[in-house]
C-alpha cells in the first residue's frame, strides 16, 4: 500500500489570522484619529454592554461623542500626549489605539496617566495589546483607570506590573454610576 505524499509547502505555519507580525504599532498622526476613535467607541460599547445603562452607552458611543472624542485628542496630541496606534497588515486599517498623558490630576500617583488602551477582538490574545501598551508607556510608572468589574483589562495590566490600588476606586456618575477601579504601576519595572 502506498503512502500518500501531501505537499504542506504552501501551508502556512501559522494561522494567518494570528500570524506573528500580522499587527504593527505605530505613532499616531492627527488624520489617524478619527479610526482610532471608532475603535475606542466599539471596543467601549463592547465592555459597557450590561455595566453602563443602555441609553447611557448609545450616547457615550454613538458619533456625536466620537467627533467630539477626535477634537479633544487633537488638542491632547498638541499638548505633548502620547498616541499610538495598532496596524492590521491585512487591511491597513486601525485594530488598537493608546494614548498616555501627563496626569492633571492633583492626587495622581504617577506622572503618566494611561488615558486609553482599546484593542479589537481581531488583534486581542496574539500579543498586539502589550506592544501597543509598551510602545506607549515602556516601563514607566503610570496609572490607570478601568471597569472595576472587567477582569480582563485588570489581568493585563496586573501581567505588566500594575497592581489594584488599595483604595475604594471612584464612581463614574456620567456612565450611570459605573464604579472603577485604578491600577498603579510605581516602579519602573526592568526590561525581560
Amino acid at each position: 500500500m502506498d503512502t500518500p505524499i501531501v505537499d504542506t509547502s504552501s501551508t502556512p505555519t501559522h494561522d494567518p489570522a494570528t500570524a506573528p507580525g500580522r499587527f504593527v504599532v505605530r505613532d499616531a498622526h492627527h488624520e489617524d484619529l478619527p479610526e482610532a476613535a471608532a475603535v475606542q467607541a466599539v471596543c467601549f460599547r463592547e465592555i459597557g454592554q450590561g455595566v453602563i445603562p443602555n441609553d447611557i452607552l448609545t450616547e457615550v458611543t454613538g458619533p456625536g461623542i466620537v467627533h467630539t472624542t477626535i477634537e479633544q485628542w487633537n488638542r491632547f496630541m498638541d499638548d505633548g500626549a502620547i498616541f499610538k496606534i495598532l496596524i492590521d497588515r491585512l487591511d491597513m486599517k486601525t485594530v488598537g489605539v493608546a494614548m498616555a498623558r501627563v496626569s492633571t490630576s492633583p492626587d495622581a500617583p504617577t506622572p503618566w496617566e494611561i488615558a486609553t488602551l482599546h484593542v479589537l477582538p481581531e488583534a486581542r490574545s496574539c500579543g498586539a495589546s502589550d506592544d501597543l501598551l509598551d510602545a506607549c508607556i515602556g516601563h514607566q510608572p503610570a496609572y490607570v483607570w478601568v471597569f472595576a468589574d472587567n477582569a480582563r483589562a485588570i489581568s493585563f495590566y496586573q501581567r505588566h506590573g500594575f497592581r489594584v490600588d488599595a483604595t475604594d476606586g471612584a464612581v463614574d456618575d456620567s456612565l450611570g454610576g459605573v464604579k472603577l477601579q485604578r491600577l498603579i504601576r510605581e516602579d519602573a519595572i526592568k526590561s525581560q
